[in-house]
């Protein structure tokens, strides 16, 4: 014990009696103190500032991601419009309902071969199959069949197809707008596990055909992978912390980065992986697309990299503290030899004392400013790196976008057309000028990418294109627009009265020389909007009458081929039904001789009849 004492009081003299040993501990507190604040305070900052850039970034994904979904859907559901609508499948598909829902061989042949055919519609449909009342009457599966793979639906997903069946027929039977229907499942199948899948079932109608007359139903597959890869789903650069994914109606995950969590219950996903998600709805199916951020994630990750930040930082101090007591110790050396030079004095010896250089007590500080040199320049790279990611996924966004974006720029046409009546205005044909400023009033409002309008905004257009028309055809016809202001606000489906009023001029004039009339009046009646369009045209015979009569019941025949009338009519009629639902009303009055009256009832905004508005923009 005595002897640890010794060493003990013999370590503190020496302690003492050497100022380089005191430098060295200030040095190593020092470097202490500095890392703890560069540890904590530099880990915080960093941390907020990746938090903050990444979710940054995921706004922007997710609204680019979101939109593109949306354009993809909308595409989807156009092609089974398409489908719908598919003459050759109808006549293959009743022949078989004729003959007890069995096909005959060549029905069977040209069913075939016309689901093969709509299959390569999309690169994205993976399987077509054709249900009816009675169960599945044909599949076709561009990938399973080509190699002899067991059909999709069969055994536990047969009960799946006739569920897709009953509720497209009830759809078709409520009128509910789109009449189609999505499911997740099955969301794979056991031969093909890396092929993630779901199904829209549309009515099969025809051509000529009516809703009332629909057997059968055409069930699309279509693959997740290429739609979730094009729309920003799956990203090239690929970041630990960051997970996006695709939930349907039920809260039921359907796509994600990591397959193993396809079927999981998003509420449990969240609260197992402590991730905080970001959400944007679609517009077309019930859907809804997410961006997960795993905090956690992120500080372990900065923790780490700090932690070998401060591995490296304490070895470069070791390393210093070593160079600068040799150092220290060689500078001192003077000191020691001017202690023994004035101890040989005090014993009578004098010496002189010779200078043998010079030193920069400095050192320490050039040092240490080295090492943080190094240190930021680590930092810098770092940073770099991950900026270098940001941008990486920045321009692949910018570049689905453009590509998305790249059409013609109207504003180019807009700009021509003021520039033209500036041109006219100052020449003082100031006809000319409002004729050139009405046209591109109405190229503006057709070309706008709105959906929804105000009727007020409707009304307008339709006097601007009156009032053209009224001077292109001069003495050919007048008209009247009786529209009450206070009601201008209210939303309206867009391009709602010009077909009709065209219907007019182009058919109910076209006998005439003068003295056409159409009148367009609004007025609340009842809880609800009437609006009057009537001419004192020729009339329709009985035949168009009972034709737009159908299309007024909503008895639409889907063949939109330019080769038949009335085609704008039904158009605009089924538009106005998506969009205002089933509280929209519309009547006609028209026999040869008497002119037509076209009467339609809107719904009261926010009312009970709104009902489906905007289902379908």
């Amino acid at each position: 014990m005595s002897f640890v004492k010794k060493r003990l009081h013999a370590a503190l003299r020496y302690y003492k009696s050497h100022i380089w040993i005191e430098i060295m501990a200030s040095v190593v507190l020092f470097s202490a103190v500095l890392l703890l604040v560069f540890y904590f305070y530099l880990r915080g900052q960093y941390y907020g500032y990746l938090i903050s850039e990444t979710e940054k970034t995921n706004e922007v994904v997710l609204s680019a991601a979101a939109n593109s979904l949306d354009n993809l859907f909308s595409a989807q559901l156009h092609i089974g419009g398409e489908i719908a609508v598919n003459e050759e499948l109808y006549s293959a598909v009743h022949s078989s309902v004729l003959n007890d829902y069995r096909l005959k061989t060549a029905d069977q042949r040209r069913l075939k071969n016309e689901l093969s055919r709509i299959s390569h519609y999309s690169e994205d449909i993976a399987a077509l199959a054709v249900v009816t009342k009675e169960g599945l009457l044909y599949e076709f599966g561009r990938y399973w069949n080509a190699n002899s793979l067991p059909t999709l639906w069969s055994g536990d997903n047969l009960p799946v197809l006739d569920e897709m069946y009953e509720r497209v027929m009830r759809n078709v039977k409520a009128r509910k707008a789109g009449y189609y229907e999505v499911m997740t499942k099955p969301a794979w199948r056991d031969e093909l596990p890396t092929m993630n899948i779901f199904h829209i079932g549309f009515p099969l109608i025809g051509t000529y055909s009516s809703l009332e007359k629909v057997e059968a139903v055409i069930v699309v597959t279509y693959k997740m992978e290429n739609i979730a890869r094009t729309s920003a789903l799956i990203s090239d650069v690929s970041l630990d912390y960051t997970y996006r994914y695709l939930t349907d109606g039920q809260g039921t995950i359907i796509f994600h980065e990591n397959p193993r969590y396809i079927g999981t219950d998003e509420a449990d996903y969240l609260e197992k992986t402590k991730v905080e998600a970001v959400t944007r709805p679609l517009k077309y199916y019930d859907w809804q697309v997410h961006f997960a951020i795993d905090r956690e994630a992120i500080l372990q990750r900065i923790n780490g990299m700090y932690l070998k930040s401060s591995v490296v930082f304490m070895l470069a101090v070791v390393l210093a503290v070593a160079v600068w007591a040799v150092l220290l110790h060689s500078i001192l050396r003077p000191i020691e030899t001017v202690k023994r030079a004035m101890e040989e004095i005090e014993r009578g010896k004098e010496e002189k004392i010779h200078i043998r250089g010079e030193h920069e007590v400095w050192l320490l500080a050039a040092e240490y400013n080295r090492m943080l040199d190094a240190l930021r320049e680590q930092h810098k790279v770092i940073e770099k790196e991950y900026q270098e990611k940001v941008e990486m996924s920045e321009r692949r966004i910018q570049a689905e976008r453009t590509a998305l974006e790249s059409q013609i720029n109207a504003h180019f046409i807009f700009n021509t057309l003021n520039a033209i009546n500036y041109n006219v205005l100052e020449s003082g044909d100031s006809e000319t000028a409002g004729l050139i400023k009405r046209l591109s009033n109405i190229l503006r409002y057709t070309l706008s990418q709105k959906t929804e309008v105000t009727l007020g905004s409707e009304f307008d257009m339709a006097l601007q294109y009156l009032y053209l028309q009224k001077y292109r055809l001069m003495d050919k016809f007048e008209y009247e627009i009786a529209f009450p202001e206070e009601y201008g606000e209210w939303p309206c489906c867009k391009l709602f009265l010009q077909p009709f009023i065209e219907n007019s001029i182009v058919h109910g004039f076209e006998s005439m020389d003068s003295g056409g009339y159409i009148r367009v009046t609004g007025a609340e009646q009842q809880g609800r909007f009437r609006v009057v369009m009537e001419d004192n045209g020729r009339g329709m015979t009985d035949e168009e009458r009972a034709y737009v009569m159908d299309s007024l019941r909503g008895e639409v025949n889907l063949d939109l081929t330019p080769k038949n009338r009335g085609i704008a009519i039904r158009n605009v009629l089924m538009r106005a039904r998506m969009f205002f639902g089933p509280a929209f009303e519309a009547t006609l009055e028209s026999a040869p001789g008497k002119g037509t009256k076209f009467t339609f009832l809107l719904p009261i905004p926010g009312g009970s009849g709104e009902e489906g508005e905007n289902e379908v923009n």
